[in-house]
């Protein structure tokens, strides 16, 4: 069996702190990456000297971007540098364990069909002490979610909020070209790897490896952590205000959300070989905000059919705040009828 080469994508910006420990657990793979490709993005501090000290037993290639391109971008640019038939996700401040290479490209050597794949974390500290939680449990990827990832429904599962972090995913080279250029434009909150782990879940071509692969750390520097703050796509209304509040504010979410998945699909027909019929999920989530927001103010009595075969559909449970009871979800049809 062949074993693939590995390109890890590196991006920096003022990272001296931690990038030597981080460059230095690459050092120590069992597996050895073929290449790392690091884009600097405009740095003012000693980041870059601190590399180029290091000896490594393969290439680092370094790029320096002026002006900076910010993440996004940042990481597209190393990508699209990559030469290697798996690429991974790296940020500058974490710690990989030293089977992450190897067992990543075991995977996906005996899985040719999956073009993503991505592991779970530990969170550790500043100086690299567990904190006592898995970066599943921030994202509220649990077992029963897992299964239902594994029948097929990951597109649904990524539409509650993002639950795939760039720095445990590997894609193949071969997926490149489906999923750059990088959205900037569709919504601030969904980056890169929302992007790439959206867009493969599509072809149900994204699995999981439930293993601690990297120690993701916590600091107050990081550009991006893991945090349990609400997903930015779901609604979570009181009973009290669903018959308080004015209508504008009741339909802005919906706006805000068929908006959302109206530029998903359009980025995604206008961008990569897929047809409008393999969006099935993305259309159904379009269809069940827009009629929240459409549903007409007087008379009240013409909601009722539209919000009831909504519900019958099963398009409330599927897009619910999660953790919502049957009794929530019931309220909410209800209040699109009667509010």
């Amino acid at each position: 069996m062949n074993v693939p080469t590995i390109s890890i994508a590196l991006c920096t910006y003022n990272g001296s702190k931690y990038i030597k420990t981080q460059i230095t657990s690459l050092i120590n793979q069992t597996l050895k990456p073929s290449e790392i490709i690091i884009c600097d993005d405009n740095s003012s501090d000693d980041t870059l000297e601190i590399i180029r000290s290091i000896e490594a037993p393969f290439p680092i290639h370094i790029y320096e971007n002026k002006p900076a391109l910010r993440t996004v971008k940042n990481f597209e640019r190393a990508v699209s540098l990559c030469t290697g038939d798996l690429i991974m996700l790296c940020d500058q401040d974490d710690f990989w364990i030293p089977t992450k290479l190897e067992v990543m490209s075991k995977y996906m050597t005996q899985h040719p069909k999956t073009n993503v794949l991505f592991s779970n974390a530990l969170l550790v500290d500043e100086n690299l002490n567990s904190l006592g939680k898995k970066m599943w449990e921030t994202v509220n990827l649990y077992e029963h979610e897992l299964q239902r990832w594994k029948n097929g429904h990951s597109t649904e599962i990524l539409m509650a909020g993002n639950r795939v972090t760039g720095c445990t995913m590997c894609f193949r080279k071969s997926f490149v070209s489906e999923i750059i250029p990088f959205p900037t434009q569709i919504d601030k909150d969904f980056i890169h790897d929302g992007w790439i782990a959206m867009l493969a879940s599509i072809t149900n071509s994204i699995d999981f490896i439930n293993e601690d692969l990297i120690w993701y750390r916590q600091h107050p520097a990081q550009q991006v952590g893991a945090k349990n703050d609400e997903f930015p796509l779901q609604e979570k209304v009181t009973l009290k205000n669903r018959f308080t509040r004015p209508k504008t504010e009741k339909i802005e979410p919906f706006l805000s959300k068929a908006l959302f998945y109206k530029k998903v699909i359009d980025y995604i027909l206008e961008n990569t070989t897929h047809k409008i019929g393999e969006l099935e999920p993305l259309a159904r989530a379009f269809e069940h905000y827009n009629l929240r927001a459409e549903l007409p103010f007087k008379p009240r009595y013409k909601r009722f059919i539209p919000a009831l075969v909504n519900y019958y559909k099963g398009n409330y449970h599927k897009y619910c705040h999660l953790g919502s009871s049957q009794l929530g979800i019931l309220q909410a049809m209800i209040g699109d009828i009667v509010e």
